[in-house]
């Protein structure tokens, strides 16, 4: 099951508003809504609140050609520095285009499983 995000939805706090909530569940949202995410806040805090992985979210945009911020740009603007914010491309995928970012696998420890082979010490 998916999340859809509505682009008017999203914003600076747009994602808390929505209520999402760390999940195993995919997360599906258009091109233009994951450029507007990305560069509304750190990738750390969006991946919180989606329950997935930084990493993620941040290979999501390298596959489907969305800039990101630059490492740097949060400070700047928390010291009232000039960044620029690179518009969205649309020359090799439309913005409405579907990125699904797939959530967190559940954690489990090899003691949990009980077919998780034993380690022995010579």
């Amino acid at each position: 099951m998916a999340t859809a995000l509505s682009a008017m939805n999203v914003g600076t706090h747009g994602i808390s508003r929505l209520g999402l909530r760390a999940t195993s569940a995919a997360v599906e949202l258009t091109r233009a809504e994951l450029h507007q995410l990305v560069w509304s806040r750190p990738m750390t805090e969006i991946a919180v609140q989606l329950g997935v992985r930084d990493q993620q979210i941040a290979q999501a945009c390298d596959r489907h050609d969305i800039a990101r911020p630059q490492p740097g740009h949060w400070q700047k603007l928390q010291y009232g520095k000039g960044v620029e914010i690179r518009p969205l491309s649309t020359e090799s995928y439309a913005a409405e285009e579907p990125v699904v970012i797939a959530g967190r696998e559940p954690f489990s420890r090899p003691g949990d499983n009980e077919l998780a082979p034993e380690t022995s010490r010579p």
